[in-house]
C-alpha cells in the first residue's frame, strides 16, 4: 500500500506534516483529517500566513518518496558568533567529506548513531545558505 504526506497549517501558522499508508490521496486526507487519527505530526520548519487548520485540496498531499523520510524540524537561538561557528564547522565538514571516509566517532555524530543517512556535499551547502541570511 503507498505512502502518502500529510501537510496541514495550525498552531500560529506553523505547518506540519504526517505519514499515513492509504490507497490514494484523497483516502489519505480523510485518514489524516479523522478525529480518530492519533498519527505524530510533525513540525515542517515552513510558516503560512494563517493560523486556520486546513489541508489544502491540491497540494497538501502527496506520495512519500522511496527512501524519503519526514522529520521534525529543531529551533535552536544562536548568537551570530555561535552562527559562524556553525558554519566553519559544517564548511569543515564539507572540505573532510569530499577528501574521503571521515573518522568513525564524528560519522557516529553525523549520522546519529546510523539512524539516518548523513548529509552530503550538496546538502551541507544549501543548509550553510540557509543559516547564512
Amino acid at each position: 500500500m503507498p505512502k502518502f504526506v500529510v501537510s496541514k497549517g495550525h498552531d500560529a501558522f506553523v505547518c506540519y506534516e504526517t505519514v499515513v499508508e492509504a490507497d490514494t490521496p484523497e483516502e489519505a486526507r480523510a485518514l489524516a483529517t479523522s478525529v480518530q487519527y492519533d498519527g505524530e505530526w510533525l513540525a515542517t520548519g515552513y510558516v503560512q500566513e494563517f493560523d486556520d487548520y486546513e489541508i489544502d485540496e491540491h497540494s497538501g498531499v502527496r506520495q512519500l518518496e522511496s527512501g524519503e523520510t519526514v522529520e521534525a524540524f529543531l529551533t535552536i537561538g544562536v548568537t551570530a558568533q555561535e552562527r559562524d561557528a556553525l558554519l566553519a564547522g559544517l564548511r569543515l565538514l564539507q572540505l573532510a567529506l569530499a577528501r574521503g571516509p571521515i573518522d568513525p566517532p564524528l560519522r557516529s555524530v553525523l549520522t546519529d548513531d546510523d539512524a539516518h543517512a548523513s548529509l552530503d556535499l550538496t546538502q551541507i551547502d544549501a543548509l550553510c545558505e540557509r543559516i547564512n541570511v
